[in-house]
């Protein structure tokens, strides 16, 4: 029988070969490290990893911070341009002021809005909108005349109009007395929703989808009930709770204009391309309608339809202002939307909303 030296091994031939257990433990000992430098690596790329991913949100939340208050500079560029409409002069600027901003001064002071204004600020800049609220419709002084054109505007079926109207009327007046179409606050709709009806004015737009039969798709657009329907294009985008309830034409859009009972589509046209001024260019110094008689010759009515027309026209802005300020930095941006009113002592917030903009 062979015997075999100790740290030796046979490689099946018969031949002995050298095969040395420091050798096999040597083996051993490279796995293990490499199984370390194998962890380690991972675990440095999950350090860097980490490290990578906290300095992007880092970096975000930093501009972020940096969008919101560039918009907020927007927004006192736009007070700034407010408080100059105050004391913009027809016979033309001041010595230290330049054209540019003469005009839009004075283009507010006629009701016209700006919008898209922009100016740089630092490593960001900010577009600006400063749009008179007079050029909607206010949802609190609309008659019944002006709601079936405001829905048959926003494709509502005629069939529906009589409940809407009356169900409004139901929430806003500060009676109980229960109209032919419309809910008081005993109606199963109401009851069932835990809530009461309001019998005075809205506060904002949004709170139409309180109201019985104005559904999500009536105030906002969407489909309609019937699919074969075409779908309802919204309302809220031409109300607005402030103002007297006059539309200033000289900012109006031609879908808020189709809204004032009487008005045919060459009525609209004719006013828009009035309020141009002679140059027939937007944005210049001789826009907009300087009296609401001026517009009413322009369309050439008269008798009962243009003093319709005339009780619902202005050609201010009534000193209510949408501003919209969008704030952007390094493809980040944040957005203020405020309604301001604007008088001789300057401008009071009546409502603020701030939210970051993908």
């Amino acid at each position: 029988m062979s015997v075999l030296r100790q740290g030796w091994a046979s490689d099946g031939s018969g031949i002995l070969n050298s095969r040395p257990r420091a050798s096999r433990r040597s083996g051993s000992a490279l796995i293990v490290a490499l199984w370390v430098l194998l962890i380690l690596s991972l675990l440095i790329g999950s350090f860097a990893y980490d490290m990578q991913v906290e300095a992007n949100i880092t970096s975000f939340y930093r501009k972020r911070l940096k969008s919101q208050f560039v918009a907020r500079a927007g927004l006192e560029y736009a007070k700034l341009f407010l408080a100059k409409s105050l004391t913009a002069k027809k016979e033309g600027p001041e010595d230290d002021e330049d054209e540019d901003t003469y005009v839009k001064a004075m283009n507010l002071q006629r009701g016209m809005g700006l919008s898209g204004v922009s100016q740089n600020v630092g490593q960001g800049k900010f577009t600006l909108d400063i749009l008179p609220e007079a050029g909607r419709r206010n949802v609190n002084k609309l008659t019944d005349d002006d709601w079936e054109e405001i829905l048959d505007q926003a494709n509502v079926p005629q069939e529906k109009w009589a409940e809407l109207i009356d169900c409004f009327n139901d929430w806003v007046d500060s009676d109980d007395a229960q109209r032919l179409n419309g809910a008081e606050s005993d109606d199963p709709y109401y009851v069932q929703r835990g809530y009461k009806c309001k019998n005075g004015p809205l506060d904002t737009v949004d709170e139409l989808l309180l109201i019985k039969g104005f559904t999500q798709s009536i105030v906002f657009g969407g489909p309609a009930e019937d699919p074969k329907a075409e779908p309802y294009l919204g309302i809220a985008q031409v109300l607005t709770t402030w103002g007297d309830g006059k539309v200033d034409v000289n900012d109006a859009v031609q879908k808020v204009l189709m809204t004032i009972p009487g008005m045919e589509d060459y009525d609209v046209q004719d006013i828009i391309d009035g309020r141009k001024g002679l140059d027939k260019q937007e944005g210049t110094k001789d826009d907009g309608f300087e009296s609401v008689d001026e517009v009413i010759s322009k369309l050439g009515v008269s008798g009962a339809l243009a003093q319709k027309i005339r009780d619902r026209i202005t050609t201010t802005a009534g000193g209510v202002y949408r501003i919209i300020s969008i704030g952007e930095v390094q493809g980040v941006k944040s957005g203020i939307w405020c309604v301001m009113r604007l008088d001789q002592t300057g401008t009071t917030p009546l409502f603020w909303r701030e939210e970051d903009m993908p």
